[in-house]
Order: structure tokens, then sequence, then C-alpha cells
């Protein structure tokens, strides 16, 4: 299966590409998340933003040392299944790095079997029918 990654210039990669650029990649029955190693970046420096469906993870550290200037970033992207609660989306980040982003699917209609569905009687007919309430003693 493929996904589709959004951004300027959208274009489907194979799964195999987006396993080795994200640490985990869940797409289930219950939910789709993301686990992504951000050991290297200060909180305060992570971004997660949603945009539609598309889901982008954004790191950026600058640091300025005594024999120069380093800068490290990264930018992912992911487009969520269509059957995904997107005002339930969440994520957390561990005491070692460890960043993940999930989001519930919604829930499926009953496909097999069938079921049984009550009539209530309304009118008259349910009236006469309705069992009359007891006297207060």
């Amino acid at each position: 299966m493929e996904r589709l990654i959004c951004g300027p210039l959208c274009r489907t990669i194979p799964n195999q590409l987006l396993q080795q650029s994200a640490s985990e990649i869940v797409d289930n029955e219950s939910k789709f998340a993301v686990s992504l190693d951000v050991s290297k970046f200060k909180p305060e420096n992570l971004k997660v933003n949603i945009n539609g469906r598309c889901l982008t993870v954004e790191g950026k550290e600058e640091l300025e040392e005594e024999n120069g200037y380093s800068m490290r970033a990264f930018t992912r992207q992911f487009v969520l299944p269509e059957d995904v609660n997107l005002d339930a989306i969440r994520s957390s980040l561990t005491d070692s790095g460890q960043l993940s982003v999930e989001v519930p699917k919604l829930a499926k209609p009953l496909e097999s079997g069938g079921r049984s569905i009550p009539i209530e009687q309304i009118g008259e007919k349910a009236e006469k029918n309705a069992i009359p309430d007891a006297e207060p003693i």
C-alpha cells in the first residue's frame, strides 16, 4: 500500500520508505499512529500541526557555539486516512524523546447480521393499550 504525502508537490511513496523516515507507523482498525525519535530536540523546538487531513511534525534547533553556528531540522508529513476522528487527535512526548501522534478511527456501521428494531406505537391505540398509572396511596 502506498500513502500520499502532502505538500506543494503531493506524491505517493511506498510504505517501506515511510517506515524508514518514521520510527513506527500504525494504521489498523482502531487508530492511525506515528511514533518518531526526536531525542535530539528540545520539546519547545517541536511542532505538531494538522491542516485538513495533512499531519505535519516539525523540529528545528539552532545552536550557537564558540566556533560557529549549527542548525538541525526535520519535517515529516502524513496524509491521515479518511476514517479517522480528527477532533480526537493527540500527541505526547516521553522523557526519552519518543514523540507519538495518535488519531482514533471512527466507529464503523455494523456490516454483518441483522438486528431487530422495536416499533413504538403512538397515537390513540397506544394510549388504550398502555397500563394505567397506579393511584397514589
